[in-house]
């Protein structure tokens, strides 16, 4: 579990990393290749960044609901868990 957390953390980073700098790096190695025409350099970089976004909302999906099915398998509160908690601490201090 541990390993899948981290590949899916170590994934999501270069997902993140995909700067213009590097999309455009990566296309214009695809013009010089003849895999792509130079006119589409354009286009392709922009389609390069917004699949980067793409992958980096799924990985943090991912990611958010591995942690939570790791926090409910070992009976850790959450955040809401717990600040639920202090709402019943405060209303029975008061009393």
């Amino acid at each position: 579990m541990e390993n899948m957390i981290e590949r899916m953390l170590l994934a999501g980073a270069g997902a993140i990393a995909l700067t213009r700098e590097k999309a455009e790096e990566i296309v214009d190695d695809l013009v010089s290749r003849g895999e792509v025409a130079k006119n589409d350099k354009k286009e392709f970089v922009k389609k390069f960044l917004e699949r980067g976004k793409d992958t980096k909302v799924e990985i943090e999906k991912i990611v958010e609901k591995t942690m939570t099915n790791v926090l409910n398998k070992f009976n850790i509160p959450t955040k809401s868990d717990i600040d639920a908690l202090m709402k019943k601490i405060e209303k029975l201090t008061k009393k």
